[in-house]
């Protein structure tokens, strides 16, 4: 990846139904230039893929949750790949902090967020009783970008 790859990645994050030929453009190179470099991108898994990022509050989605969890060491990767499925889920990771799993979720309301860890997650083998469940309240910036500087 070099700078004009950075440069493609930079104007994509904005705009990712923007045209090669207008791409080209802004950056001096030729349309199907920046079609090869955005394939190869593609291809090598750098864009992840198009995508269509909804806000969800605006959609009937009110409540957004952080929920830390405790998980037998030995089950750790057969519990993340579990909650992975389900589709509340927007983020899973296991971490280096105070949890072993982080799960990041959206619910239409707080009675769904409820019922999901307690009918979806603490059923699973291998999930301790004890967690941390954050609610986000305000939201003042969500994104997905990475700024290239160049």
């Amino acid at each position: 990846m070099d700078d004009i790859d950075r440069k493609i990645l930079n104007i994509l994050q904005d705009n990712f139904r923007i045209s090669y030929k207008e791409l080209g453009r802004k950056i001096n190179m030729a349309a199907s230039s920046v079609h090869n470099r955005v394939q190869k991108m593609l291809d090598a898994g750098i864009i992840k893929k198009e995508d269509t990022i909804i806000n969800p509050m605006m959609v009937g989605f009110e409540t957004i949750a952080i929920i830390g969890l405790s998980v037998d060491p030995l089950k750790m990767k057969e519990v993340a790949e579990k909650i992975a499925l389900f589709d509340e889920v927007q983020l899973i990771a296991t971490t280096t902090g105070d949890h072993d799993i982080v799960v990041r979720i959206i619910e239409k309301d707080e009675k769904s967020l409820w019922r999901f860890i307690n009918e979806k997650i603490k059923p699973i083998d291998g999930v301790s009783s004890s967690m941390d469940v954050s609610s986000f309240i305000d939201i003042y910036k969500m994104s997905h970008k990475i700024i290239f500087n160049i």
